[in-house]
């Protein structure tokens, strides 16, 4: 009867599942108690075997984490319309730089916080740097694409039109306290934000790096001869006038000495 090394071989790994090296080491020690004639050269063929069978493998998995580290095409996209519509930049104007895969260890160290803590929850994502304009936004996804964070002190500057309803409240908001008609107000910069904190939102001077985003406006009012600064959220229901502001009444009259 004739006897296959190599169908031995390849029925025991199919089977049993053992890795191959351990397979080899069990043929090897076979053909030593076994005395087969010849066994130098057939354990040499099998080695090569082995050999060549690794090979293929360790290509397969080189192969593997090189596409793993390729920024699937739909989170791109995403990272791209975002940065488009806070920009106001078309898509075909903006472009990737860099996408490194990376495990963030916690929800705040993936939202850009500052000061977190060791909590271990950790987030598979990537970040990303997109090409806007002669800036760099950085940005961090999470490995579905659902959750998608810009980097807070990036000023994502937009041209965009401050909604209507925002802008009129702002300007009440100024009339009332320098008792100047709206008519009379302007708004000359408006620039969309995101606050790192309510702190910062209401222009504080000395705040922790908690991150607890606002998002909102940053808007500059003409009033007479000065500039006042507002911050002003998305919804318009928080309108903060900066308190360096020097509020003057145009109607207050100087008492006579």
């Amino acid at each position: 009867m004739k006897f296959s090394l190599n169908n031995q071989f390849s029925s025991f790994h199919r089977f049993f599942q053992v890795p191959k090296d351990a397979v080899l080491t069990l043929v090897l020690t076979s053909l030593l108690s076994w005395g087969f004639s010849g066994s130098h050269s057939t354990a040499f063929a099998i080695a090569q075997q082995v050999s060549r069978r690794d090979g293929s493998s360790a290509q397969l998995t080189q192969n593997t984490n090189q596409q793993s580290k390729v920024l699937p095409k739909r989170i791109a996209i995403t990272i791209l319309r975002d940065a488009s519509k806070r920009s106001n930049v078309p898509i075909r104007d903006l472009q990737i730089t860099q996408a490194t895969p990376k495990t963030f260890s916690n929800p705040c160290v993936f939202k850009f916080g500052e000061v977190c803590t060791r909590e271990f929850k950790p987030i598979q994502g990537w970040e990303v740097n997109v090409q806007v304009k002669n800036d760099s936004w950085t940005y961090h996804v999470d490995k579905s694409g659902s959750l998608v964070v810009l980097d807070p002190k990036v000023s994502a500057s937009q041209p965009t039109t401050l909604p209507k309803a925002l802008e009129d409240s702002i300007l009440r908001d100024a009339s009332k306290r320098s008792q100047i008609p709206v008519a009379q107000l302007k708004i000359t910069q408006a620039t969309q934000k995101t606050f790192g904190n309510p702190c910062e939102f209401n222009f504080g001077e000395v705040c922790t790096k908690e991150f607890n985003p606002v998002k909102g406006w940053e808007v500059v009012v003409a009033v007479g001869s000065q500039s006042w600064t507002y911050h002003v959220n998305e919804s318009g229901s928080q309108v903060v006038l900066d308190p360096k502001s020097k509020i003057q009444n145009p109607k207050s009259k100087i008492p006579n000495s």
